[in-house]
């Protein structure tokens, strides 16, 4: 997982400290480092505490914090990237690697009712911005996991039998009709990575992360329909990423992988009338394949539903029904 903005500001901070770049009685302002990295103010007061509660930087009587374990003579200057030598700070990762455990905990309490998540709270808990967690909420939000309540309030969308047929529904309505059009435009190279990696992981399985399981299903529910170059529908077809999430979160952690691949052949299967130019059979197998795999989807979110364990975490709250 990546490092959060905190620590990876820490250590570029700490760093440069040690190696004299920051000099002793050096003036750091919690305001200053924020420009300089582009970052909001939480991750840098963080760090200053931690630097501050470890003795390389100190109160002293002006404002902010100087360098060194005792306060001196004040330095103020400009900051410069000739100060920090490993000054990137890599965003995306971050952001991601929170997203991801945040929509595991999100999407495993979905299956179980109605719960209830504070932004503030979350906030806390992960120890970042509240940028970061808008950004986090903003996206879980764009796949249909949470909705907005009030200012600081989400509620989580129950993923109940109801909804999970719904969902399904509007797959079929959409992804044949996509995978109709891909067909014409896919690339043969495109389409054999695809079958290349379903292959591997045949081989493999099955020892296979649920990662890669995941992928996979991205390679055909999502990358693969794209090229049916409808903007509009590949919107609609977003929200309907709890599908995917369920087995996502589940197979080969809380649920054990199926003693056959789930989805390998029939995936294969889709592919193949596609690289034959056929798209209405491509169409076809892919309506067929949704058939059958909401009826597997339906027994796993069932049996969890019944048996599986969740950790609650403290941003969430369950809500007894209405």
């Amino acid at each position: 997982m990546a490092r959060s903005l905190k620590d990876q500001l820490y250590r570029v901070v700490r760093e440069a400290i040690e190696d004299g770049r920051l000099e002793p009685g050096l003036v750091l302002l919690e305001g200053h480092l924020a420009e300089h990295f582009a970052m909001s103010r939480s991750p840098v007061r963080q760090t200053l505490a931690r630097l501050h509660e470890e003795g390389r930087i100190c109160r002293f009587e002006g404002r902010g914090y100087q360098v060194g374990a005792q306060p001196g003579d004040a330095v103020r200057r400009s900051l410069g990237r000739s100060d920090f030598r490993a000054s990137r700070i890599e965003r995306t990762d971050t952001w991601r690697a929170h997203a991801e455990s945040v929509e595991r905990d999100v999407v495993l309490c979905s299956m179980k009712g109605r719960f209830e998540l504070n932004e503030l709270q979350l906030a806390r808990s992960l120890s970042v911005s509240r940028t970061l967690t808008h950004r986090i909420l903003l996206y879980l939000q764009s796949i249909g996991v949470v909705e907005k309540v009030k200012y600081s309030s989400w509620t989580v969308v129950p993923l109940d039998d109801t909804r999970l047929h719904d969902l399904y529904q509007a797959r079929r309505q959409l992804e044949p009709f996509m995978m109709t059009r891909a067909a014409e435009t896919l690339s043969d190279a495109d389409i054999q990575r695809y079958l290349t990696r379903l292959d591997d992981a045949a081989r493999d399985y099955p020892k296979v992360p649920s990662a890669l399981l995941d992928a996979l299903e991205n390679d055909l529910h999502h990358e693969a329909l794209m090229r049916g170059n409808n903007a509009e529908i590949m919107t609609m077809l977003r929200r309907t990423r709890p599908i995917l999430l369920i087995s996502k979160h589940l197979l080969g952690s809380s649920i054990e992988l199926p003693s056959v691949a789930p989805f390998f052949d029939e995936h294969r299967h889709v592919f193949e009338k596609a690289r034959a130019r056929r798209g209405e059979d491509a169409g076809r197998a892919l309506e067929e394949h949704l058939a059958r795999s909401e009826s597997q989807v339906q027994t796993r979110l069932s049996d969890f539903r019944e048996a599986g364990a969740i950790e609650v975490p403290d941003y969430l709250r369950e809500v007894a029904p209405s």
